[in-house]
């Protein structure tokens, strides 16, 4: 695995949608990258929501974690630990990276 994004997402909206798409239009081949996911407080409907985008999205590498601990740098922190690549990214779910971000990212690395 060359590059994980860590993606943590607190009672995401709709945008968490554009930003995993994003995700699953990157240029680098699938098997090069890794998407973690760290859903952290409430659990419901988020939880189940986020498993059927997963479920509807299988080529990518996806892990998903939850905890019911508040607060981003939790979640990133359960993201690092998580993590496989040989690099690591950040991704909000609020923001969304261009179809060529990783290529260029790993490219530059």
């Amino acid at each position: 695995m060359k590059i994980s994004v860590i993606v943590p997402t607190y009672k995401p909206k709709d945008y968490l949608w554009e930003c995993l798409d994003s995700m699953y239009n990157q240029t680098l081949p699938y098997n090069d990258f890794e998407v973690v996911i760290v859903l952290n407080g409430c659990k419901e409907p988020y939880y189940t929501n986020i498993w059927k985008y997963i479920n509807e999205h299988p080529k990518i590498n996806w892990r998903y974690l939850h905890t019911d601990e508040g607060g981003v740098s939790n979640a990133r922190n359960m993201g690092l630990d998580a993590a496989k690549g040989d690099y690591i990214t950040f991704l909000d779910d609020d923001d969304y990276f261009s179809n060529v971000t990783l290529e260029r990212l790993l490219d530059k690395a």
